[in-house]
């Protein structure tokens, strides 16, 4: 395991530990890596592991790196709302510069509608730039509670295919937070049904799915989950792989579904 995926799946209980022990063995906090060209500082960043984020500076780490979309550090944090971290970097002068569309996701992440919806009238464009590492928000909103971010987005031309957290689109981020309102709104305004992830190769409905069994509080939202897989298949989500009739997605779905949504699925099948 590299620096990049043990900080970004693997930390734990005793990571700082081990994080320590990969650098006294020659990882680099420089490296780039993956398809955003992420050095693990930016990981350690947009994991939210400050303590981390300390021992990379003090093992070498460039604060100031950019990603192959030209992101900082400091502009992962600022999007996400990090603020803890955002106030660290800045006491180590980080350059903390941001674009138009970074400003849009900094004024969603502090809920101040008013500034988000001045920025998006006066630019339009910071929507849908074409930069995935901007237009990943509307996939990082469409999974949380409030409709109002994912709307002004959507009006202003976001794209409703942008990939987000595990290369899910909108969509996806909806089924798995088990949102049924934002993926109600995202159906009705043409969202896809039937992109696969490159994670872990699943649909919406995968996502939706399995959040009902594994997602964080889902044993008290069973009434939701059930609402987006119902939505899903009566708006024509397979349970089959694209190209492939058989049984196998379908299989897979059974076995990560809690009981309600199995029981769902099956009379579905039938």
């Amino acid at each position: 395991m590299n620096l990049h995926e043990f900080l970004d799946t693997g930390y734990g209980r005793f990571g700082d530990t081990m994080l320590r022990t990969l650098l006294r063995r020659g990882g680099d906090p420089n490296m780039p890596w993956g398809p955003h060209a992420e050095t693990p500082f930016h990981v350690a960043v947009r994991r939210r592991r400050l303590s981390a984020v300390r021992i990379l500076l003090a093992h070498g780490a460039d604060i100031d790196a950019k990603t192959a979309y030209g992101k900082t550090a400091y502009v992962h944090a600022a999007r996400r709302g990090f603020t803890e971290i955002c106030v660290f970097l800045k006491s180590q002068h980080a350059d903390c510069t941001t674009a138009i569309p970074d400003d849009v996701a900094i004024a969603l992440a502090r809920k101040d509608r008013d500034a988000a919806s001045a920025l998006l009238r006066a630019h339009p464009e910071a929507a849908h730039t074409g930069n995935p590492e901007e237009d990943r928000l509307l996939a990082d909103v469409a999974g949380r509670s409030k409709l109002w971010p994912m709307e002004l987005l959507l009006d202003a031309g976001a794209d409703l295919a942008a990939l987000g957290l595990d290369g899910g689109t909108p969509l996806h981020q909806a089924a798995w937070f088990g949102q049924p309102t934002n993926a109600h709104v995202l159906i009705a305004r043409g969202a896809p049904l039937e992109v696969f992830d490159a994670s872990h190769r699943s649909s919406p409905l995968g996502w939706a799915v399995h959040g009902s069994r594994y997602s964080g509080g889902a044993r008290k939202r069973q009434t939701a989950y059930l609402a987006i897989v119902d939505m899903l298949l009566e708006n024509g989500a397979q349970m089959c792989y694209p190209e492939d009739d058989s049984d196998a997605y379908y299989k897979r779905l059974i076995t990560s579904a809690s009981r309600k949504i199995r029981r769902r699925l099956r009379r579905t099948k039938r």
